[in-house]
């Protein structure tokens, strides 16, 4: 493979992205009229190509916070339509390792996920460099390299006010082929990246359970459930049945570990009744239960939930200090 590297302005990258639209719905960072997000966009001119980091991540492309996935129609059952063909851009290193993690839990576990999995299988995913750390990050204790990642179809690498193709899988190189002149020149390039410090809990869960001070870390938390809704990982979802007379229709909605009703069994005995019980069930899950059943962290050091907790929680600290106290 010759070593000649492409380099891509901004209005070259979008030229691509209107070329990509042709035929694709495109989901990218723009402005939702307060904060930079991650959108359907309906021109591309909206796309906003920056550093900042958008306010949410790009998990709803795969995981809406609202989605109906079966219908009952006079007694027959009826699926939903296939998901049409999407570009994803724009995702940071820390979003796509977190939809690395979201696909081993939908598409690996013992409960695969079909509806997941088919959004997955139809998007195009194009990453792009982090060139700062933004208020709250800790990407680096989370073994997330800033300026590369290679969990995604194309990554665009900083290279001054313009960006650099540095990885193309076969899939993206197969879809690009015909927007990119010289595609096939394109760069695969290996990155050494070693954090010096992993953010790491390596306890058991009865240890977690019996000498930690949960009612003392999780003193402040208020319990809202932003930092689950915030969270590029979080997962946990409820099911809603709905009848309209003729019909009936079963939706997959958002849920949150931290509400005190997600324990609440029908007996009404809640083995997490307590807000302190719930923030360490969040904490276990993400740096036990998931390591343990997927063999990853569902941490990615994104800082979104530190930036967005109106009560100040630190979710870096937090650990910092249990891993420190259990060793």
């Amino acid at each position: 493979m010759p070593d000649a590297k492409i380099t891509l302005s901004k209005n070259e990258i979008k030229n691509m992205l209107h070329k990509l639209s042709e035929q694709n719905i495109i989901y990218a960072p723009a402005s939702n009229g307060k904060k930079l997000d991650y959108l359907q966009t309906s021109s591309i001119d909206d796309i906003i190509i920056s550093d900042e980091l958008p306010y949410k991540s790009p998990k709803e492309v795969f995981f809406p916070r609202c989605e109906k996935i079966i219908t009952f129609i006079n007694g027959e059952a009826a699926a939903p339509k296939r998901e049409e063909k999407a570009v994803l851009f724009g995702a940071r290193p820390c979003d796509l390792s977190a939809l690395e993690i979201m696909k081993k839990v939908f598409t690996e576990g013992k409960f695969a996920d079909p509806y997941f999995e088919e959004r997955y299988d139809n998007a195009l995913i194009i990453g792009i460099a982090c060139v700062s750390k933004k208020p709250g990050c800790f990407c680096d204790k989370r073994e997330t390299d800033m300026g590369y990642s290679d969990k995604c179809d194309l990554f665009l690498g900083a290279a001054g006010d313009n960006y650099e193709v540095l990885y193309v899988s076969e899939k993206g190189a197969a879809e690009l082929g015909r927007v990119i002149e010289g595609l096939d020149k394109f760069e695969n390039t290996a990155h050494d990246f070693k954090p010096e410090e992993t953010l790491m809990i390596e306890a058991a869960e009865e240890e977690l359970f019996t000498k930690i001070d949960w009612e003392k870390i999780a003193g402040i938390c208020q319990g809202c459930g932003i930092c689950s809704f915030i969270c590029p990982t979080c997962h946990c979802f409820m099911l809603k049945d709905t009848d309209s007379g003729d019909s009936a229709c079963r939706y997959r909605n958002w849920d949150s570990c931290m509400f005190p009703k997600f324990t609440e069994q029908a007996s009404g005995h809640n083995p997490r009744a307590q807000r302190h019980a719930r923030y360490r069930q969040r904490i276990a899950h993400k740096f036990l239960y998931v390591r343990k059943n997927f063999g990853t962290v569902a941490c990615t050091g994104c800082g979104r939930c530190i930036r967005s907790c109106p009560a100040g929680m630190d979710i870096n600290a937090v650990v910092d200090d249990i891993a420190r106290e259990l060793k």
